[in-house]
């Protein structure tokens, strides 16, 4: 499920200019035949041709086409929350960037991780990258989810799955029966990647471009960005200055990603509210996960669930405001609700 081996397309295979091929540890080949340096500079670069100066480039020394530059061509990606959709006018598209926002405990992984799940039913190519996540826990909040949904009478949360708990007695054919219906619905389309801590994000790109040279859509979901550095355009100087302190990192990050986007995919990243503000200026349509204010305190039962808000406060596309949600922490379930009167 997590793990694919399929080769790149022949036809879709990225290509660098000036690389033909690696011979030597210096140069190491990823799975594209090329340099990561190559796959490096590709997704780093924005192929606008450059100036001795600073007096910008003239409209006409370039190739400008606004019917593919939000992935007009292609079909929105759903994100499974209308309100969202309608703000991204139908979903996610190539070279949009979000980013969520939030405290920590407050769901931001939950509900970036559902967001890719709906976009690999969807049948984009999905990359889940975490450095805190592996893929026995991103399994077991899917299946929580699914079994949820399908067996509401079992109240067994992701974290009795995960330990091994929810395999034993009565609960195990319905938590097998989840298992199997998560990787029937997204086993071929959604990818995990396990980040080291503090992971460049050149990684990332290299994810990314192996989902689009192989879907015509792709997402990279990137989780908790503080996890990641700087690339630095591959400079060892310029990714030392860039990555000397957090909140100049989490903003070379974000930029970083934001050009992974526009070289053909969608990226959604959380980050921490308290760097919300390092992260905005690179991102598409920026929002905070909050509890709604004056929300009723939850219910002794979990499955009531919390009444929350993913508040969009930029949006470069579209209209701002609140998305109403429904958050269950136990099942890693997000619905979308009708808003308070």
């Amino acid at each position: 499920m997590f793990v694919s081996t399929l080769p790149s397309h022949p036809s879709k295979k990225p290509v660098a200019a000036g690389w033909k091929g690696c011979s030597s540890r210096a140069s190491r080949c990823n799975g594209y035949g090329l340099p990561e340096s190559a796959i490096l500079r590709a997704v780093s670069s924005d192929n606008i041709p450059k100036s001795g100066g600073a007096a910008g480039i003239a409209l006409t020394a370039m190739q400008v086409d606004v019917t593919t530059r939000l992935g007009s061509h292609a079909p929105a990606t759903a994100t499974g929350f209308p309100s969202l959709d309608r703000m991204l006018h139908g979903g996610l598209r190539s070279g949009t960037v979000l980013a969520i926002a939030g405290a920590p405990g407050v769901g931001r992984t939950a509900l970036a991780l559902l967001i890719g799940y709906m976009a690999a039913r969807a049948k984009a190519g999905v990359v889940f990258a975490s450095a805190s996540l592996d893929a026995t826990e991103v399994m077991a909040r899917l299946t929580a989810r699914a079994l949820y949904r399908e067996y509401p009478e079992v109240n067994t949360p992701y974290g009795m799955i995960w330990s091994g708990q929810a395999w034993q007695g009565a609960t195990h054919r319905a938590v097998a029966d989840s298992v199997e219906t998560v990787v029937k619905k997204v086993g071929a389309q959604l990818h995990l990647y396990r980040a080291r801590g503090l992971e460049s994000t050149q990684a990332l790109a290299e994810c990314a471009a192996q989902q689009w040279s192989r879907h015509e859509r792709a997402a990279l979901i990137v989780d908790d960005i503080e996890a990641f550095s700087a690339s630095g355009n591959g400079s060892v100087a310029h990714a030392a200055a860039a990555n000397s302190g957090m909140d100049g990192r989490v903003t070379h990050v974000a930029y970083d990603l934001r050009r992974i986007a526009d070289q053909g995919c969608s990226v959604v990243l959380t980050t921490l509210a308290r760097h919300a503000e390092f992260v905005a200026p690179a991102v598409t349509i920026a929002g905070e996960l909050r509890p709604l204010p004056h929300a009723p305190a939850p219910g002794p039962l979990e499955e009531e669930g919390r009444a929350m808000e993913l508040y969009i406060y930029k949006n470069r596309i579209g209209e701002t405001g609140s998305v109403p949600l429904r958050f269950i922490p136990g099942f890693s379930l997000f619905e979308e609700s009708k808003p308070q009167p």
